[in-house]
């Protein structure tokens, strides 16, 4: 069943969409989101439109953007990529761009479609490189590649602890096999290998095997690819075992979720430190930086109940972007005329310490990444490598 999360202000009936673009009329600007609403990545999908939605409903309450107020669709994929391509070949219909899309098997499903409506899609909680090469004219990413991610990954491990067996555990799919690749480019460049490589299916919490197979190649550090559930409990086999590698995941798992899996687990703290994740945004309790600090106080007023997260932080910075662009374009809003003016951003300020640029050959906003480890709380926090 569809879930429908849309921004708090009275609804007035939607005018007919003008001739310049579908999902623009005189009162509102319509964005479709699919996302994990529910299931065993429902953390990332809910968390990541709260953030946004913060922002939106912020945006919306002083008036919109350029007398228009912002209303998100978002529907319930549940990681499934046939539902993504249902809901999406349902959001086009209505919307003038797609955003928020979450994870790699999800949203490479969308390509052809985004490409053959010339409809914008703006933001993925994913770093898959087939997302971005060959070069796609549609699709806008702010946060950094998971090449980038697992580059910092093996520079940490290999070049600045000395490691030299790095084996990998991931998620047998689209969003498995795009880490694993950036790993052996970054292994690769250093005259290295993969010491031990095995798998699980989406969805599953088979990974018993995995553990066995990997703790036999005698790996110091394993990166790991999948939704927090399945990791939590391949670190909790692997610890129980005495098998006490280093650990590390990239920002798609939700760190929140994450963290909380492994402390129920009742993982052994002195692990603690030896498990990381690498983020695409500083840390959301780092309230020192201007965007955090709004977050914060965004976040609490429109969803009190909701602890900062790095996954609700993304969401909520590509919100403040897609509004900046959406304001500079101005009224006569089409999707040729909002495509030219993100391609036109160069060095925004993002309030992250990080400038976003953007141009017509290069749709990556960010290509910075932080490191965080799980401290004593069970928190992930981040630190200087």
């Amino acid at each position: 069943m569809s879930v429908f999360l849309t921004v708090s202000y009275f609804e007035i009936p939607s005018l007919k969409a003008n001739n310049s673009s579908v999902g623009v009329t005189e009162r509102e600007i319509v964005i479709g989101s699919s996302s994990a609403l529910s299931g065993h990545a429902s953390f990332l999908g809910i968390q990541y439109n709260h953030g946004a939605l913060a922002w939106f409903n912020e945006v919306n309450s002083k008036g919109g953007v350029n007398g228009r107020k912002i209303r998100l669709i978002a529907l319930d994929d549940a990681y499934d990529p046939p539902k993504t391509v249902d809901n999406t070949n349902e959001l086009i219909e209505k919307s003038f761009l797609l955003f928020n899309y979450i994870g790699t098997p999800t949203s490479v499903k969308i390509i052809k479609t985004v490409n053959d409506n010339k409809i914008p899609a703006f933001g993925f909680l994913t770093g898959a490189e087939t997302l971005r090469t060959p070069f796609r004219k549609y699709m806008f990413h702010i946060r950094a590649s998971y090449y980038a991610e697992v580059e910092g990954a093996i520079k940490y491990f290999v070049d600045k602890l000395g490691l030299s067996k790095v084996a990998v555990f991931y998620q047998n799919d689209a969003f498995g096999y795009a880490v694993l690749r950036g790993i052996q480019l970054a292994l690769q460049s250093r005259n290295m290998e993969i010491v031990a490589v095995d798998t699980y299916i989406r969805g599953t919490m088979d990974i018993e095997r995995a553990v066995n197979s990997i703790k036999d190649s005698g790996a110091e550090a394993v990166i790991m690819v999948g939704t927090y559930s399945p990791l939590a409990k391949f670190i909790d086999e692997s610890t129980r075992l005495n098998f006490n590698p280093y650990f590390h995941t990239v920002s798609f798992v939700g760190s929140k979720a994450f963290g909380r899996e492994i402390v129920k687990r009742d993982v052994n703290p002195r692990h603690y430190k030896k498990i990381l994740v690498t983020q695409v945004v500083p840390s959301p309790y780092d309230d020192k930086l201007e965007s955090v600090k709004l977050y914060h106080h965004t976040l609490k007023k429109y969803y009190p109940n909701d602890e900062p997260n790095y996954v609700s932080l993304e969401g909520f910075i590509n919100a403040r972007i897609l509004v900046m662009a959406l304001e500079k374009t101005g009224e006569k809003l089409t999707r040729k005329s909002f495509i030219n003016t993100v391609e036109s951003i160069d060095k925004f300020k993002t309030g992250i310490g990080k400038e976003i640029s953007f141009a017509k050959t290069d749709h990556t906003g960010l290509e910075a990444i932080f490191y965080s480890y799980l401290n004593k709380d069970g928190i992930f926090v981040t630190f200087n490598n």
